[in-house]
């Protein structure tokens, strides 16, 4: 080899050396005038540390909302630690998507939020810090649902949205006006008051409502699980296992959806169309008989003047609705995870809390400290859990439901059956074992 070839190498070598140390230093250690990456890292002493924050939106005023409050609410905390916080509303329509594209690269936010569905990925991928090291016992002793964080042997998560049940929602002036006289409280109930409802000809009036067009899986809350349920059904076995064919009852399930739109053709065309949000604000309009939504949006029809009633659960073999058990979780590639523990604990203090759930989005209290501010209409119904249900952590969730949801939105637009929904999501839960 000759000489200037050499030194061309060795000097290659020192540029190629000079260029992966500066950017391991930009990487980390950043300071306030850097953009953030979500890892952080430890700054010189008067230089502010980056940090993000990822969380999904709850106002009902849209994102915006959600981005100021939690801007507002957070800046003490960030001023306090000296930290530049970056907050992130993250739409529910691609939710997991946007963490896996994240935490696959070693990227994300320092804090997120999760729901059950994404836990057992994301805890295989190592993206998730175990908690354990950063809360003591006096800390621990006061949540009321800490251990629901607790999944495959450690304390991965933090409990943060426990609550906000799936109910049937009834506008009782339409009712009324139709003749009914009774609530129902089973499937069949169920139809007759729509039906009555449809053959009243009220002008304007859906008898009822469902979101098939909303592009979040999360719209299953609503649509099918209730129903799977209360048909004695699960999506998944104690060994984390498709149980969609274990027995009769999600084809039952699905074979009453179809049948409200195709045989007594109480739910019409417009559900095909509508998102939960629309749903939402037809029903707060005065539009909608029934409809199944969350509890925490109960407020706005109250501001809006709606004479509504609920029913926690129908019931067929048994009651059962779906109840939420989110929560806050640390980036393993964070380098602030002490900054990022503070984070949580400030996060989900009984003031921070408190201010949440009057000011943005009701919620039952998470934690002893906490006032119970939901509406007291519902106090019962979280009293008595004994047919709340949350999802299950299991492999492959997130895309088990996917597939799930698209099926069903198949089979209500006419082009599968009942069966065929079912079973295509079982073969394709199959097709990644």
């Amino acid at each position: 080899m000759k000489k200037e070839d050499v030194k061309m190498k060795k000097l290659l070598s020192i540029l190629l050396s000079i260029a992966m140390v500066t950017l391991l230093l930009t990487g980390c250690g950043k300071t306030e005038t850097t953009a953030s990456s979500g890892t952080g890292g430890s700054t010189p002493t008067g230089e502010k540390t980056d940090m993000l924050l990822w969380l999904p939106p709850y106002a009902t005023g849209g994102e915006a909302l959600d981005q100021e409050w939690w801007t507002e609410t957070l800046a003490p905390w960030a001023e306090e630690n000296n930290v530049n916080l970056t907050i992130e509303i993250t739409p529910w329509g691609n939710y997991e998507e946007k963490y896996l594209t994240a935490f696959s690269s070693g990227q994300g936010p320092d804090v997120g939020y999760m729901y059950l569905e994404m836990y057992n990925d994301f805890i295989d991928m190592g993206a998730l810090e175990p908690l354990d090291a950063y809360f003591t016992e006096e800390e621990i002793s006061n949540y009321l649902y800490y251990d629901l964080g607790n999944v495959k042997g450690a304390q991965y998560t933090l409990p943060f949205i426990v609550g906000n049940a799936r109910i049937l929602y009834f506008n009782m002036d339409i009712l009324n006006e139709a003749g009914v006289t009774e609530l129902p409280t089973t499937w069949q109930d169920l139809v007759d008051v729509c039906t009555q409802v449809k053959e009243a000809n009220l002008e304007g009036v859906i008898p009822f409502a469902q979101e098939w067009a909303d592009p979040a899986i999360g719209a299953l809350n609503n649509l099918f699980y209730p129903y799977l349920w209360q048909a004695g059904g699960d999506i998944f076995n104690e060994n984390g296992e498709v149980a969609l064919t274990e027995n009769d009852a999600a084809v039952k399930a699905a074979q009453f959806l179809y049948d409200l739109r195709y045989t007594y053709e109480i739910l019409p065309d417009e559900s095909m169309s509508m998102t939960g949000n629309d749903i939402r604000d037809q029903f707060a309009a005065g539009n909608v008989a029934v409809a199944s939504m969350s509890a925490n949006v109960a407020s706005i029809f109250d501001e809006a003047g709606i004479n509504w009633d609920f029913v926690p659960s129908l019931e067929d073999e048994t009651k059962a609705t779906w109840i939420a058990a989110d929560s806050l979780i640390m980036n393993a590639a964070s380098e602030n995870k002490e900054l990022a523990a503070s984070l949580m604990k400030h996060i989900t203090s009984p003031a921070i809390m408190e201010k949440f759930h009057s000011e943005l989005s009701a919620f039952p209290p998470i934690s002893k400290g906490e006032k119970y501010l939901d509406n007291e209409r519902f106090k019962d119904l979280y009293a008595d859990d004994t047919y709340l249900h949350t999802l299950p952590v299991a492999p492959n969730s997130f895309k088990v439901m996917d597939s799930l949801y698209k099926n069903l939105q198949l089979m209500m637009l006419g082009d599968l059956t009942p069966e065929q929904a079912i079973q295509q999501t079982v073969d394709y839960a199959s097709s990644m074992s």
